[in-house]
């Protein structure tokens, strides 16, 4: 009560602009506190914790100009991410606390555009938005500062776009203009922003000038081909389109339910969940389309009634449906493979909502109440909507938490249970790995992913006949799964049938070029079939990446090895030896390496030589005297190996 009390104090405030910007910051710091406890999830690691691309300078090249290289190109995003890869490397909390911050920064500059823009309970308005619970998946996921960062330019360039509009800043428009790009290339969900500024305009003046079109024709044309590239790259890089195969009735049907889905969880944010059952469409069932016809009735009602009951309901409505096109089933991402529905989808859409309800709340509040009875009601949902928030960052704290949190809301998630099978499998747990793999394809028998790990377990306990049944299976499934293809490489390695083996993990590199166990094992087949020069260019490619990777930096050394290139060879196995001195695999790869120096070196040089080179590998020349001996006789320099002895 003491919160709520405090909270509606403040929203009554009207001193100056910076005490209604702190409440909105601290609500947001108090709501989110629980974020420094949360960690990387899902997709976290192709976006941070596995990007190449963050690693290097050339990599911020590749960030603007190859768009294949990044899970999807919105390369803003990935600047910031190059950028603080810099400071805090893969520390989660640097990462979440930007995020945090970018929040509380859309929460501030909405404020001011509602309060622009004259809307009742402005503040109240942004206070709500701070702290809504359905926004937490934007916040607290890593991978979505898409949004974050993407609706904080959204607002910025609406809030100078409306003072270009009323002529306080002459030269606004082009400070609009570049908000807007930035928002585009941090999601291109903010393709919107014209129109809705033109919902805007209609909802304040009752008309649209010929100004104010010539002035967003531009940005039309702009969110169009971004829009455009974006659906390109969601089809052809990430793998939608193969995931769904959804009739245009059948994206109606989305469409109608995922716009109550969304009202109804701004609403009653009540369980929330990662990742929602996804249901059955039915094209011939009339609650489905009663979904469709509803959401299309409410706005053409709000139009019919405009005169009655303002134009204020219509344009919410078109603002909220108009910003959620593109998440609502007209067009195909990704995780409509497993939902068709989910909270940070409406991230930008949900502004509109939560605006009309604050606005609603203060105009319609009888007059026979106290005055200060909608600020109180207001700071009473607020109160609830922070706990609800803070309620749900506990989720965050790693995968295997988020999947087991998923799992209590949508017991039959199959992303859950594969995702938990995958930890539980790199944590050494193949008993559990077999449990949620059979659990999921109980559910669905075409999980291609559970297949996979199955075949995985099997791999690992040698089980090398049934691992290629899953693997094979699974492959029979979904033949471009990256995973799936190096990991029936690698069985096809393992049983000497390495030219079995080089298409499968090249095509795996073809679809995946980042992929980095699929570099790793096809540096291994190639050096299998010793074809060195493309074995030591696959191997360098991981090495740059993991310097440590002991079984890849051995396979470097036989392509150097194999090419005659002793001298980088006895680098690189110095190097080596030097962190794991008594490994025989690495001390023979020495002793090849200085042996092929050392046989056309003068036999009364032979010594010294040698000794300097094992003392560039922290040995002595009496641990490898034999083995180079041995190495020289090979090649033929006999006089040498007498030297040595």
């Amino acid at each position: 009560m003491a919160l709520t009390a405090a909270i509606a104090t403040l929203v009554t405030v009207r001193h100056t602009r910076w005490l209604g910007a702190a409440l909105l910051v601290v609500a947001v710091l108090v709501a989110y506190a629980g974020v420094t406890g949360c960690g990387f999830v899902w997709d976290d690691d192709d976006y941070v914790t596995q990007n190449p691309v963050l690693r290097t300078l050339p990599g911020l090249w590749r960030i603007w100009f190859e768009p294949t290289s990044l899970p999807q190109y919105y390369p803003l995003v990935h600047t910031t991410f190059w950028l603080e890869y810099r400071l805090w490397g893969t520390d989660p909390l640097g990462y979440h606390v930007v995020n945090v911050l970018l929040h509380a920064g859309s929460a501030v500059v909405l404020w001011r555009v509602l309060s622009r823009l004259a809307v009742p309970g402005a503040l109240l308005g942004a206070l709500w938005f701070a702290v809504h619970p359905v926004h937490v998946e934007s916040v607290a996921w890593v991978t979505e500062r898409k949004n974050v960062l993407s609706l904080l330019c959204y607002l910025l360039a609406a809030r100078a776009f409306l003072r270009w509009h009323e002529g306080l800043a002459p030269r606004g428009w082009w400070r609009a203009t570049a908000w807007f790009v930035a928002a585009l290339l941090s999601k291109t969900v903010a393709a919107s922003l014209p129109a809705a500024l033109l919902v805007v305009l209609w909802w304040r003046h009752g008309r649209i000038g010929a100004r104010e079109l010539r002035a967003t024709a531009p940005w039309f044309v702009l969110g169009a081909a971004l829009g455009w590239f974006t659906v390109h790259l969601e089809a052809t890089h990430v793998g939608a389109a193969a995931a769904l195969h959804l009739e245009p009735l059948q994206r109606l049907l989305i469409a109608g339910r995922a716009v109550w889905f969304y009202l109804g969880s701004l609403l009653w944010p009540w369980p929330l969940c990662f990742n929602y059952p996804r249901w059955q469409l039915d094209t011939g069932s009339l609650l489905q389309w009663s979904f469709v016809l509803t959401a299309v009735a409410a706005p053409l009602l709000a139009w019919w009634q405009r005169r009655r009951i303002g134009r204020g309901p219509l344009a919410a409505m078109l603002l909220f449906g108009g910003t959620l096109v593109p998440a609502i089933g007209f067009f195909d991402v990704y995780p409509f493979r497993f939902s068709f529905v989910a909270d940070h989808f409406q991230y930008h859409a949900s502004v509109a909502m939560i605006a009309a309800a604050a606005a609603l709340l203060v105009r319609c509040v009888p007059r026979s109440w106290p005055a200060r009875a909608p600020t109180a009601l207001g700071g009473a949902v607020a109160t609830a909507l922070l706990v609800l928030t803070a309620r749900q960052l506990p989720h965050y704290r790693d995968e295997v938490t988020l999947w087991q949190a998923t799992l209590r809301c949508n017991p039959r998630s199959v992303v859950a249970l594969v995702n938990l099978g995958g930890n539980a499998f790199a944590g050494g747990d193949l008993e559990a790995t077999v449990q949620f793999s059979e659990r999921a394809l109980a559910i669905d028998p075409r999980s291609y992913e559970s297949l996979a790990n199955l075949g995985a377990v099997a791999h690992r306990r040698n089980d090398l006949d049934a691992a290629r049944r899953y693997y094979e299976a699974a492959h029979a499934i979904k033949a471009d799964y990256a995973s799936n293809l190096r990991n029936l490489a690698a069985l096809h390695l393992q049983q000497g049938r390495a030219a079995d083996a080089l298409p499968l993990v090249q095509r795996a590199v073809e679809l995946d070029p980042d992929y980095y166990d699929g570099r790793a094992t096809l540096a291994s087949t190639l050096a299998a079939l010793q074809r060195w020069p493309e074995c030591l260019q696959q191997a360098e490619w991981v090495l740059q990446r993991t310097p440590d990777a002991f079984e890849t930096r051995l396979r470097a050394i036989d392509a150097l090895l194999g090419m005659q290139r002793y001298e980088r060879a006895v680098e690189l196995s110095a190097e080596l030896l030097r962190r794991m001195p008594s490994f025989e695999q690495v001390r023979r790869g020495f002793a090849k390496a200085a042996g092929g120096l050392l046989q056309k070196t003068p036999p009364e040089r032979v010594v010294a030589r040698a000794a300097t080179l094992c003392e560039r590998a922290g040995l002595s020349i009496g641990d490898v005297r034999a083995s180079l001996a041995n190495e020289l006789r090979a090649l033929g320099a006999n006089a040498q190996a007498d030297a040595l002895r």
